[in-house]
């Protein structure tokens, strides 16, 4: 067995679920083979012929990859609420919400994404937890295959492949329309209802709960819900208050429209390609809902974004970062190979400002994001690279030209 062992584990964020025994998870994996037609695998295995190949730690999942057979493998995820008080109605919930919304993808599309075989949403089972298992997706992270250069492709055309085909995946979501901002239940008669959204909450001894609000007619009653203001903390948290709320005004968001899928964690680490850059897996569907159509899947991947998300953004001049120029140049042909996908209608009218209304929403629901999104913002609507974070200082200290700057936001947001 090569799984790591679970001192390698944040023991605060999963507790017993590190105990979970090699032979409890092969034999659960055993039995969902042999119960489960679509695995197309081999006939079922005796459970002392499987072995745990590998245990991986997520922010908020234990992934256990379990071998039945030759070439045949499956995946067991463990969440971190499968334990003590993060055992609650609303985390059973959302793992209902994530397998629905996944069938659907797959039923719908033909996106790359992990199969569901069975889940588990009590500890009344044979590893005594919570899980969904799913097929297992082959391919390596292209967090680290979009600079790796030791395969024989050539990285740029590497990294082109990718991005054109993600656009053709994620352009299938365009055939989804909602009425509410939420998650995706199944009604019980073979329709689906929007339920609430789901959002992790991280306790201060290191525990993981799931909570949950809505769902939403409006994207306007969702951010009353979930937009902190900080009027009143400081100079810094003023002026990014007073920048995000005006900025806000320019989302392109028209409710009446309906709301769309929006992958969850849209970034490289999710991203499984192989050597020729060829999509071979999006995985991690945690906490899926609906979003605002200008911040749905047809924003732009996370990693060809972060130049505008500057807490995040190491700079040009770290070896694994893209320069801006880079950036916007990756963006550029994204663009174009969703247009493609799309035969240019739809939700693309909102993709080549994407990383401007995403960058928008995060400072929005994101405090900690917000002063920096915020001064890179101002950067751009002034066009001074150098003082935006005098003129936020000033904006909050109450000595700025508010009206003027106010003005250049919305000359800026508002250019075609």
């Amino acid at each position: 067995m090569s799984s790591h062992s679970s001192e390698d584990f944040d023991e605060e964020v999963f507790g017993p679920l590190l105990s979970i025994s090699e032979s409890s998870l092969v034999e659960l994996a055993a039995k969902i083979q042999a119960d489960t037609p679509q695995t197309n695998g081999p006939p079922s295995p005796e459970s002392s012929t499987g072995r745990l190949v590998r245990r991986i730690a997520g922010s908020y999942n234990l992934v256990h990859i379990i071998e039945l057979g030759p070439d045949f493998k499956l995946v067991v995820r463990v969440p971190a609420t499968g334990w003590g008080d993060g055992l609650t109605p609303t985390a059973a919930q959302a793992i209902e919400s994530q397998v629905t919304t996944m069938r659907l993808i797959s039923a719908k599309t033909s996106i790359p994404i992990p199969q569901v075989y069975a889940f588990d949403t009590t500890t009344d089972n044979t590893i005594g937890a919570p899980y969904i298992c799913t097929s297992f997706v082959p391919g390596r992270s292209l967090a680290t295959a979009w600079f790796d250069t030791t395969v024989p492709m050539p990285l740029q055309d590497r990294r082109l492949r990718t991005l054109k085909g993600l656009a053709g995946c994620l352009a299938q979501l365009a055939q989804f329309n909602f009425p509410k901002i939420g998650s995706i239940h199944a009604n019980g008669n073979g329709g689906l209802v929007i339920g609430p959204c789901y959002d992790w909450e991280e306790k201060e001894d290191g525990r993981v709960s799931i909570n949950s609000s809505g769902p939403y007619d409006t994207a306007a009653a969702y951010m009353h819900d979930h937009f902190v203001a900080t009027d009143e903390e400081g100079v810094w948290d003023r002026a990014a208050t007073m920048v995000t709320k005006a900025a806000m005004r320019f989302l392109p968001i028209r409710n009446s429209e309906g709301f769309a899928l929006s992958v969850p964690d849209f970034d490289s680490q999710n991203i499984l390609v192989d050597d020729s850059g060829n999509i071979s897996g999006i995985i991690d569907w945690d906490l899926v809902q609906t979003v605002p159509r200008c911040v749905g899947y047809s924003c732009y991947p996370g990693w060809i974004t972060r130049d505008w998300d500057p807490l995040v953004y190491g700079g040009p001049d770290e070896e694994l970062e893209n320069s801006p120029e880079e950036l916007e140049g990756y963006r550029r042909f994204y663009d174009q190979a969703l247009g493609d996908a799309m035969q240019r209608s739809g939700d693309w009218e909102f993709t080549r400002k994407s990383h401007i209304w995403e960058a928008i929403w995060i400072a929005a629901l994101k405090r900690v994001n917000r002063l920096e999104i915020c001064c890179k913002l101002v950067q751009e609507a002034t066009g001074d690279k150098d003082g935006a974070r005098g003129i936020m200082y000033d904006l909050g200290s109450g000595e700025g030209d508010w009206p003027n700057l106010e003005k250049e936001i919305e000359a800026f947001l508002s250019q075609g």
